[in-house]
């Protein structure tokens, strides 16, 4: 993590785990995805504390999540999820901060499903998110943790469709 860094480039700033990677390519000029694979929210609050902005951004989206669902949700998730946010906000002060919804497997584990679940309600009730991606669009390779092919495509046009 020492090595990761931020530098804004467009105005809409996608910052996410792994499955953002996964993302085909895309034609939006003012669209920026920086994918740091295994990072969570600590970690999205840290690289956006030290962000270097050439181009100031107007929407922030914090894709991360997913690799809490081994964790407590008010008890770490939660309050890093908050950390990220407030990191976000005293960098970018002018910027709209959104969190999307974690879509997840139901093949995982009942306790992770439970962990993720919490911090969904905490994101949909307190942050300006974007909703889930419909189950139906929604299926992960084997390791039911990154999403395939299809859905990456799928999620980035429905992010999309929420960012105007």
């Amino acid at each position: 993590m020492k090595d990761w860094h931020v530098t804004v480039r467009n105005k809409i700033l996608i910052v996410g785990d792994s499955n953002v990677c996964r993302f085909p390519p895309f034609l939006d000029q003012h669209l920026q995805v920086d994918s740091y694979p295994g990072a969570n929210f600590h970690q999205a609050a840290a690289l956006l504390s030290r962000a270097i902005a050439i181009t100031p951004p107007e929407l922030i989206v914090l894709a991360f999540g997913l690799n809490h669902r081994s964790q407590r949700a008010h008890q770490t998730s939660v309050k890093q999820l908050q950390a990220a946010l407030r990191a976000a906000k005293l960098r970018f002060p002018h910027a709209r901060v959104l969190v999307p919804a974690i879509n997840f497997s139901p093949a995982l584990p009942q306790q992770e499903k439970f962990s993720l679940l919490a911090l969904n309600r905490h994101i949909q009730e307190y942050c300006d998110f974007i909703p889930p991606l419909p189950r139906e669009k929604f299926s992960t390779e084997a390791d039911q943790v990154h999403w395939s092919k299809e859905t990456a495509a799928a999620m980035l046009d429905h992010w999309c469709e929420h960012l105007n």
